[in-house]
């Protein structure tokens, strides 16, 4: 049996030392600026800056809906209104449908970067995943919100939210999400959605380097880049310079070898001076026998990249792009159900998509060896623990970017 892992000590702290006053105002500071676009202002009972606060505190303690977050504020008033030192009431599920139907994602969106541009670690050398998600599941194609993401691999930090028409225009949202967060150094991976020059132009632009997949989208490129690997495995790459790496895992099953290689001796590729600053091509084979089977599945992917680095860098990025796909996206729609929800009006999707990324960020940044369930659990069922958390976000964090 697993031993349940104790609350970090500087969660505790956190707690005992928070501070009702200096938290209430710091929230407060930070949605400052945010205008409020519910009608009729004279009605309006609670500032958008507490139902932000509810809807985050809701989504922590276990709730995926709105109804569940407005029955949950109700039976915390109490608690809420000791966290501001002052005596609140619960907001009604109306007072919070209208909150997030009427209040446009890109003004709450630029608020949750604004907090968590400080907070991230460096981001040099550090692999970003950017990649598209629906927020609505395939039974509900009438009313899909389809948005791309920026992942910081290492640090689990959702960087950036872009909300795109479809997955078809995924690479548009590129030059956009570049804007807003600083990549120098890092490297970013994208699937072969954002294999265009382009965006290799783009990204190196940015200061960054860039790790695309390659497929049926570039022909050319892909057809030179079969052609000549499979060539090389013929001749066992007898006298072709290349970085190599393999790795063994055994698990669900199965046993799968990944090979991996790496060739920076690009002068026979054609047309290589299209894509910007082109250091090397990699090859990932991958060979799956299930245990007790003879017969072997062999999966080859291709990647063209701007960073010279050895097989084994690449073999660790190759695996963290799908970090975006295990840490973040199954996380939306196992953990918070994302996949299931039936917000659909005004803007209500896309907020709660954010709302729901900024408690992934809370918990990686406040509590970064609990997983986000057992995040919830602690959070759930010791007010102690989420008031912690809050403490080291807001009345740590946050105010060095408002200061």
């Amino acid at each position: 049996m697993s031993r349940r892992k104790p609350i970090d000590s500087k969660i505790l702290e956190a707690s005992k030392e928070f501070n009702a006053e200096v938290f209430a105002e710091t929230v407060k500071g930070a949605f400052a600026d945010l205008p409020d676009y519910r009608r009729n202002q004279n009605r309006v009972l609670y500032p958008v800056w507490y139902l932000s606060l509810v809807v985050l505190c809701g989504f922590f303690c276990g709730c995926n809906t709105i109804e569940e977050i407005a029955d949950y504020a109700d039976h915390q008033e109490d608690w809420f209104s000791s966290l501001l030192g002052e005596r609140v009431s619960a907001p009604s599920h109306g007072a919070l449908w209208w909150f997030l139907v009427k209040t446009p994602a890109g003004a709450l969106k630029s608020y949750i970067q604004k907090w968590f541009r400080k907070i991230p670690g460096a981001l040099k050398n550090q692999l970003l995943a950017i990649d598209g998600k629906r927020l609505r599941g395939a039974n509900f194609l009438d009313h899909i919100t389809h948005v791309v993401e920026l992942f910081a691999a290492e640090d689990r930090l959702c960087l950036a939210v872009e909300k795109v028409p479809d997955k078809t225009v995924e690479k548009s949202t590129l030059p956009i999400i570049l804007e807003q967060v600083d990549v120098e150094g890092a490297i970013i991976s994208g699937d072969a959605h954002f294999t265009v020059p382009e965006s290799a132009e783009r990204i190196i632009d940015a200061k960054a380097d860039y790790l695309l997949a390659v497929k049926g989208n570039q022909p050319s490129l892909c057809a030179e880049m079969e052609n000549f690997f499979d060539q090389a495995h013929a001749i066992e790459w007898d006298e072709l310079p290349h970085s190599f790496h393999q790795e063994i895992d055994k698990g669900h099953g199965r046993i799968e070898t990944r090979e991996v290689r790496v060739v920076e001796d690009l002068d026979w590729l054609p047309n290589a001076g299209k894509w910007k600053n082109l250091a090397c091509l990699v090859e990932v084979r991958s060979t799956r026998q299930k245990i007790g089977s003879t017969t072997n599945e062999v999966f080859r992917r291709l990647y063209i990249s701007s960073r010279r680095a050895s097989a084994k860098d690449f073999a660790k990025w190759v695996r963290q792009h799908w970090s975006i796909e295990n840490k973040c996206h199954w996380i939306a729609d196992v953990i918070f159900k994302e996949d299931n929800n039936l917000m659909d009006r005004g803007h209500s999707a896309e907020n709660m998509g954010l709302f729901r990324r900024l408690a992934m960020n809370i918990a990686a940044v406040a509590d970064p060896n609990r997983g986000l369930a057992a995040v919830r659990r602690a959070a759930t069922f010791g007010s102690g623990y989420l008031k912690g958390i809050l403490a080291i976000i807001f009345c740590r964090e946050v105010s060095k970017n408002f200061s």
